[in-house]
């Protein structure tokens, strides 16, 4: 019998995925709702979003119904924490990639 580890991906690389997947579900989310809620158009939505997750908030755009705000204060809340989430796993990749480097780069020298 095949040992199952084979076939599944390293648990790093799944966690990355997992957040990768959820990241681009927010903002596709978050880009649909502020546009049904806001009527707002697409690009403006995705701008939205976009600026909101990135903390950035120019507030050129801020919603003006009471469910847009509620629904912008949920999204705030889940949206940056999992946008940071990725962001960190995506730096632990880097850095790890690159620790291996040097370590391949040291071992050579010896």
């Amino acid at each position: 019998m095949t040992d199952i580890k084979t076939k599944l991906p390293d648990n790093k690389d799944l966690d990355y995925y997992i957040l990768l997947s959820l990241a681009i579900t927010v903002v596709t989310v978050g880009t649909v709702v502020f546009h049904l809620l806001e009527k707002w158009s697409w690009i403006d939505s995705l701008y939205f979003t976009i600026t909101t997750l990135a903390t950035v908030g120019y507030g050129d755009l801020t919603p003006t119904t009471p469910v847009g705000k509620l629904v912008t204060v949920i999204f705030v809340i889940s949206g940056v924490g999992i946008f940071l989430a990725f962001l960190n796993k995506v730096m632990e990749g880097r850095v790890e990639r690159r620790e291996r480097r040097f370590e391949a780069r040291r071992s050579k020298k010896k």
